[in-house]
């Protein structure tokens, strides 16, 4: 089956496609034999595999072929991730670039706001001042002399037309004849 005869834990294993825990476990449970157990490096006949594990034993030439299987997908794997991690940070210098947008708008936004409510007081404040204009803001003197001027062309407009009395009993009449 294979050139070597006996090989390590890791390996063995690897050639019947368990993780190395569950072989260790597969030790003592199925009984299988170890050499040079005493030592740093134990080995195990691929004899002893292929009585165990039967046609599930694969030779070193296949876990090679099997190996150069996966490093294309492996590499396209990390090609992927790569690949994610790129677009990664690009969304996220995206991210960041919306978000200074957001703040230098929202500080336009802002001013504007603020210079509106400036020039809405400032017309408050126009208006006020026109409305103080167009009511009458004259001094009580010039009030008091436009009352008496309009009394007094009152006054002259009565005595043009007569008093009632004289026009009744015709003074008018008697002062028009004198």
């Amino acid at each position: 089956m294979t050139s070597q005869t006996k090989v390590s834990l890791a390996k063995a294993a690897e050639m019947v496609g368990v993780a190395r825990s569950t072989f260790y476990r597969h030790i003592e449970e199925k009984g299988i034999s170890i050499e040079d157990k005493d030592t740093k490096r134990p080995k195990v006949d691929v004899s002893e595999l292929v009585r165990i594990y039967g046609d599930q034993v694969k030779t070193p030439e296949q876990l090679q072929e099997e190996r150069q299987k996966r490093k294309p997908a492996d590499k396209t794997l990390s090609d992927a991730t790569l690949e994610e991690k790129i677009e990664l940070q690009t969304l996220r210098e995206k991210v960041r670039h919306l978000e200074q947008l957001h703040a230098t708008e929202k500080g336009r936004l802002e001013e504007q706001i603020e210079m509106l409510r400036e020039m809405l007081d400032s017309e408050k404040e126009e208006r006020k001042k026109t409305t103080a204009l167009l009511t009458d803001q004259r001094s009580e003197k010039d009030k008091q002399a436009d009352r008496l001027a309009r009394l007094e062309n009152d006054v002259k407009d009565m005595k043009g037309r007569g008093g009632l009395l004289d026009r009744l009993f015709g003074r008018k009449e008697q002062v028009a004849g004198q």
